[in-house]
């Protein structure tokens, strides 16, 4: 209970305590002509009930507000469509002992955003920058000092994305890469609030919209039953994909995917676990570049 709290409460106590005393001891016939004592006790307690009176009520909407409890939404346990027996494997091969073991494993999906690029009208000439093409390879050399399992490299089939993945792939040889026009850019929800100088149209968040949430439906789920280790996944591609990815893993508010931004061949890893509970281990993770080499735009 803090300092504040506990002077409020104290004071509520003392007025109710003096409201007593009064009672008891000035008489309710009370007369301003019987004592001057009497009259300086009375306007005593009549003073304290004022000056106590805002704490007293202070006190007591602090106690109502204490007792409401907090709205707390539940979390979807088939957010990913699958049945939640999944997730559950017989312990022994003919279950005689009719327990039933949980499968443990996680699936780890890291995403990349591309690195810096030059800015034009056509697809086709959103190339990288010298520091952009830096920044992969530095992020390259972050996955393989990781030295994770790597099963599979998605990536997003704009320029910016494809020369990105070459950067990364030159530090993770014999890993599988296929390209997916899914992880392209795109708007994926309206923006909650909305920003003057980004404004995509009806017809721009419908079509990117129903890909993008189509790419989530399709990468992020949880592990198969019949997995029986943890795999890891990566995917390089642009930061509106990757934010919307991230609110509807954690199961919030789509349109919060504008709040927050991503540097440039940053790391965001998502755990999946068997069970369906979903793990944020870092987002927009840029720390083992150099201060120098750190961007956004």
């Amino acid at each position: 209970m803090n300092v504040r709290r506990t002077i409020k409460l104290a004071a509520g106590g003392l007025v109710a305590a003096l409201a007593a005393f009064e009672a008891q001891v000035i008489p309710r016939n009370f007369q301003q002509t019987d004592n001057v004592k009497d009259d300086t006790s009375r306007s005593f307690f009549l003073w304290a009930k004022s000056f106590l009176q805002p704490f007293n009520a202070l006190s007591s909407a602090c106690a109502q507000t204490t007792t409401i409890p907090p709205k707390v939404t539940p979390w979807d346990w088939n957010w990913d469509g699958r049945h939640p027996q999944s997730s559950v494997v017989q312990a022994t091969g003919d279950n005689s002992d009719g327990q039933l073991k949980r499968n443990t494993c996680s699936r780890h999906l890291i995403f990349i955003r591309h690195g810096q690029y030059h800015y034009a009208d056509s697809d086709e000439e959103c190339r990288l920058t010298q520091l952009g093409r830096e920044q992969l390879n530095l992020t390259g050399l972050r996955l393989k000092h990781l030295k994770f399992p790597y099963s599979i490299v998605h990536y997003s089939t704009m320029t910016r994305a494809v020369e990105s993945a070459e950067e990364v792939l030159k530090h993770l040889p014999g890993v599988k890469a296929i390209p997916s026009d899914l992880l392209r850019e795109g708007a994926p929800y309206p923006l909650e609030p909305p920003l003057p100088y980004y404004r995509p149209t009806a017809e721009e968040l419908k079509r990117d919209g129903d890909r993008i949430e189509t790419a989530f439906k399709s990468f992020v789920y949880r592990p198969d039953c019949g997995q029986t280790r943890d795999t890891y996944e990566i995917f390089i591609c642009h930061a509106n994909v990757i934010r919307y990815f991230v609110c509807r893993a954690l199961q919030f508010p789509p349109e919060a995917w504008i709040r927050f931004s991503l540097d440039h061949g940053s790391i965001t890893w998502l755990v999946v676990r068997s069970d369906g509970r979903v793990a944020l281990r870092c987002l927009g993770n840029s720390g083992y570049m150099p201060q120098e080499k750190i961007s956004v735009q």
